[in-house]
């Protein structure tokens, strides 16, 4: 069994990643992956600090983080393949999500990753998961090529990840994210039995 886990890249109480959250949570629910289990990580639940350790994680072996700080990272640790979802902010990802991510060192490494990028308009987030790539890189994540991109999300779904009545991007969304699920399944399945040894 891998598991997958998907991370709100918001801690917004209005963001509209939590509708696009709890959708993702409806539809896999619904889509039969017989060997995959998928996780869901609110980064609002971990109430993480800015990032202010001495060392760098990957230089410090020894750190005592306290629970909340720690969950997190044993969270990311246990799953086998993530999809992070994003909005854009000023061309870039959110704060809160690149300071979850300077908290991690390797527990992420030679896993893979799909990016799912959101916002209210047509363009669908398209910056944030691109400026995503280098940062998840560097933590040795494989990152898929291609993003998701999710538009018009308050036009399409519910806060409760309910589908709007007759919304006009209703099947694209299933058809696009159902896509998602099934390549990073593959992915992880595949790097999970296959794992790369240095």
């Amino acid at each position: 069994m891998t598991t997958i886990a998907i991370v709100l890249g918001s801690t917004r109480k209005n963001a509209l990643g939590r509708h696009l959250f709890n959708y993702l949570k409806q539809l896999t629910a619904e889509t039969t992956h017989a060997t995959t289990q998928f996780t869901f990580l609110d980064l609002a639940n971990y109430h993480l600090p800015f990032f202010a350790e001495a060392l760098p994680p990957m230089a410090n072996p020894q750190r005592d983080l306290p629970e909340n700080q720690q969950q997190w990272l044993d969270d990311i640790a246990v799953a086998d393949g993530y999809i992070f979802l994003t909005p854009e902010y000023n061309h870039a990802e959110p704060a809160v999500l690149k300071n979850a991510l300077d908290f991690l060192a390797f527990e992420a490494q030679r896993k893979p990753a799909k990016l799912i990028s959101y916002s209210d308009n047509l363009r669908g987030g398209q910056f944030g998961a691109a400026a995503l790539v280098p940062i998840l890189q560097r933590l040795g994540i494989v990152v898929l090529p291609k993003p998701t991109p999710v538009g018009n999300v308050q036009a399409t779904l519910e806060p409760d990840g309910q589908l709007i009545a007759n919304a006009p991007l209703a099947s694209r969304y299933r058809q696009g994210l159902s896509a998602a699920l099934n390549e990073i399944n593959y992915y992880t399945t595949v790097l999970t039995d296959h794992p790369f040894k240095a």
